[in-house]
């Protein structure tokens, strides 16, 4: 019988992790698998390993552990296949299967599109778009954020562009080269899951760097967030699992 867990990364906000929690039981309601779950990979219950084994316990025998994470990063790539491999130790007859994380689907599209059009983006080629996303020193995440600004730039015809909020290629030192073109805005959209932290400390540092520019050259939108496409992209990897790997 098969099994599908959904794994949040889990936050010390119960406002963040009930985002996830009624997004994802939304996602549910599909019942593409006869038994569906959801976790956590810290701050927030029940962990990865508790609901593989709720799943087992109910009679799974093949559970699918599918990251709602919109990059790769060490959580994708490394935490939560230790976490996998060590349910695999405690139950090794029963396959604990791995998804892809959402990357540079263009199913993004209609979200980010919908975040810079509330903010009256014209589609104009002298306004930039900035994606933003927390940052990662893996390869694969900055190559899917590269993938994903093309996929926006292509679609919209105009100029796109992406940075980190914790390391480099920093949004704020891509945000400062934009000036010294002709750009007359710079859309900056959150390529978060949730308002929260992350949005706030791009708002923090805007209004600190450029406070003369806020709201008039640099338009700062609401986070990507849980878009009702984001249900197809989490079902479609769901159905189409690996076996999963930790990266060394």
């Amino acid at each position: 019988m098969e099994a599908i867990v959904y794994i949040s990364h889990g936050s010390r906000s119960n406002d963040w992790n009930e985002q996830f929690i009624t997004f994802i039981t939304d996602t549910m309601r599909e019942n593409i698998a006869p038994i569906q779950a959801y976790g956590f990979f810290e701050l927030a219950t029940p962990s990865i390993g508790e609901a593989i084994q709720s799943c087992i316990l109910q009679g799974a025998t093949r559970v699918t552990v599918v990251p709602v994470l919109l990059l790769s990063g060490n959580h994708a790539l490394i935490d939560i296949p230790t976490e996998i491999a060590e349910s695999q130790e405690q139950f090794p007859f029963i396959p604990i299967m791995y998804a892809d994380v959402l990357g540079s689907d263009r199913m993004f599209l209609p979200a980010i599109i919908d975040k810079l059009q509330e903010k009256g983006y014209q589609q104009s080629e002298n306004e930039l778009v900035l994606l933003v996303a927390h940052g990662s020193g893996h390869e694969e995440t900055s190559q899917e954020l590269s993938d994903l600004t093309k996929v926006v730039s292509e679609e919209l015809r105009t100029p796109v562009d992406w940075g980190y909020l914790s390391r480099d290629p920093h949004y704020l030192k891509k945000l400062e080269e934009t000036f010294s073109n002709d750009y007359q805005k710079v859309y900056i959209v959150p390529h978060f899951l949730s308002r929260g932290g992350f949005t706030e400390k791009i708002k923090r540092q805007l209004h600190e760097s450029y406070p003369e520019k806020i709201g008039q050259e640099v338009i700062l939108c609401n986070p990507t967030g849980y878009h009702d496409l984001l249900h197809t992209m989490i079902q479609r990897r769901a159905l189409s699992p690996k076996i999963p790997t930790i990266k060394q």
